[in-house]
């Protein structure tokens, strides 16, 4: 009896699986591959009051790390953390500092901590297990949500404002830290130049909701319409990432390595 309940239960368990795969795609009969793991490493700059431009300035390095889910060929989700280093000089900037004496400067590098959000838009389907390696490249827009931390001010401002914070308290204290919600956008360029494998580039543009990062107060208040009243952390990224296997075949497919293999390669009709 329980010989004859254990090969019931076989029957049916494979019966199921079968059935299963069989009212679904044939891109089941292969791994599933979604989730995606990555490393970027680029450049940082700062743009507010010192810098009026979206223009590389007074870079520095930046790096992080990241996830990224792929729910379709043209829509992916990614969280990412990352650190990096912003500076900027009033000196390079030739409007003035309001509120000090002529020929006061400011200097400032401080170092960020990014924790983000994105929604990726592929222009184009693109996988990176496209059997058929057709669908391995595409432009992207990105936008998102996160937060960031700025620690202290990393540079001696004495040569350029004797005694700044006793004498110029609401418009500079180099020894405060800051943090603000973020608002990462940008667009890049991807492709893959191996199966499961990803390198970017992309340019991401992250306006905060301060105006603490170079300790100025911005000499533009009074103007709503000025995107620069707040200050903005700027990055342009190599990114390299690789795709996971999420999900594996019904046990009842896995007869040898040989039929394994026929079937990746027949019918791996995944993202």
């Amino acid at each position: 009896m329980t010989a004859t309940i254990k090969i019931y239960t076989s029957i049916i368990l494979s019966t199921f699986c079968v059935s299963t795969f069989s009212q679904e795609s044939n891109e089941l009969l292969t791994p599933v591959h979604k989730s995606e793991i990555g490393i970027a490493g680029g450049i940082s700059y700062y743009i507010g009051d010192f810098n009026e431009s979206f223009v590389p300035y007074m870079i520095s390095p930046t790096g992080g790390l990241f996830y990224r889910h792929n729910f379709t060929k043209y829509i992916n989700i990614r969280i990412q953390a990352s650190f990096g280093i912003v500076k900027g000089d009033s000196r390079k900037y030739d409007g003035g500092l309001q509120g000090f004496p002529q020929g006061v400067n400011l200097a400032f590098k401080r170092n960020f901590y990014n924790m983000d959000a994105f929604a990726e838009f592929n222009f184009f389907p693109y996988s990176s297990v496209d059997p058929k390696r057709k669908q391995i490249f595409t432009p992207f827009l990105m936008i998102g949500a996160g937060y960031t931390y700025f620690d202290k001010n990393k540079i001696n401002n004495q040569p350029y404002l004797n005694n700044a914070t006793a004498m110029y308290p609401m418009l500079y204290d180099s020894t405060k830290t800051a943090s603000s919600v973020i608002l990462p956008m940008g667009f890049g360029f991807k492709f893959s130049p191996a199966h499961q494998w990803t390198i970017g580039v992309e340019c991401v543009f992250h306006k905060t909701n301060s105006d603490k990062i170079d300790y100025y107060i911005n000499r533009n208040l009074n103007s709503s319409f000025n995107i620069f009243n707040k200050d903005w952390v700027s990055t342009i990224l190599l990114t390299v990432s690789y795709r996971f296997v999420d999900k594996m075949p019904c046990a009842a497919y896995k007869t040898n390595k040989s039929t394994k293999k026929r079937q990746y390669k027949g019918f791996n009709k995944e993202l």
